[in-house]
């Protein structure tokens, strides 16, 4: 009887033990995921401001990109101060994760200073790799967000947008073939974009409108292509270029 309760006791001890263990690594692997969605959220909303500065200089107004670049580098130096030399746990095998905090730092501050002085296309051009350096980021260490998701399906539209100002050949099944396998990436990543949605973007009205118009109009060049009908593709792309703009400044 004595032995059958000390073996009870020893037994409980163990059973309190890994209790203990496992929350320690619960609470261990929580405390990393949450710091790595503290970063994520810090670089969103630095990045907010790039999309409207590089939208407003897109179209010459570099005094309001100004401003918005002014706010992006006061949120970049903050997160550089942070995170430089302690990276997410899911980004601190990554060697080139302090270069590239300071790269996009860099550029920013210079493109700052250009459209505090008017320049805009200078400051447009410098910030263009920008975009591109955040994607590496991610790609090399294996992180998606949704805004990959709408990178992708902006990426795709890039491409079929090239036959906006290089009408399809219809006499030439080549450039048929290139326009068909174009239009259908395009439709895939756009409906890629609205399948990864998150329920808060999911229910965001303009989200819908943006995702559920570009594929209606998207879908009606199918019949344009049957009909070889060259104003048609055209007309379509023109539509879909806005949309697929908006679609990157709110969700990109």
């Amino acid at each position: 009887m004595i032995i059958a309760v000390k073996c009870f006791s020893v037994g409980l001890r163990l059973l309190v033990l890994a209790g203990f263990f496992g929350a320690g690594l619960i609470s261990v692997s929580a405390a990393k995921a949450d710091t790595t969605a503290v970063f994520h959220q810090a670089l969103s909303d630095a990045y907010g401001h790039y999309r409207e500065a590089f939208f407003y200089l897109r179209r010459g107004n570099a005094m309001t990109a100004a401003f918005e670049l002014e706010s992006m580098a006061q949120k970049w130096q903050a997160l550089e101060t942070r995170y430089a030399t302690q990276p997410p746990p899911i980004y601190a095998s990554d060697a080139k994760w302090a270069a590239t905090l300071t790269e996009v730092g860099g550029l920013t501050r210079k493109a700052l200073a250009l459209a505090s002085e008017g320049e805009a296309a200078p400051a447009y051009d410098l910030l263009k790799p920008l975009r591109s350096i955040l994607e590496e980021l991610r790609s090399r260490n294996g992180v998606t967000l949704f805004r990959d998701h709408v990178e992708g399906a902006n990426q795709a539209f890039r491409q079929l947008f090239h036959f906006r100002r290089n009408p399809p050949d219809f006499a030439d099944p080549k450039s048929v073939d290139k326009l068909r396998q174009r239009l259908t990436a395009t439709i895939k990543a756009y409906q890629n974009a609205l399948d990864k949605a998150p329920p808060s973007v999911v229910g965001d009205e303009q989200f819908a409108r943006l995702i559920k118009d570009s594929l209606y109009y998207l879908d009606r060049m199918w019949v344009a292509i049957d009909e070889k009908n060259q104003l048609n593709v055209i007309n379509i792309l023109r539509r879909v270029v806005s949309s697929d703009e908006i679609l990157w400044l709110r969700f990109g």
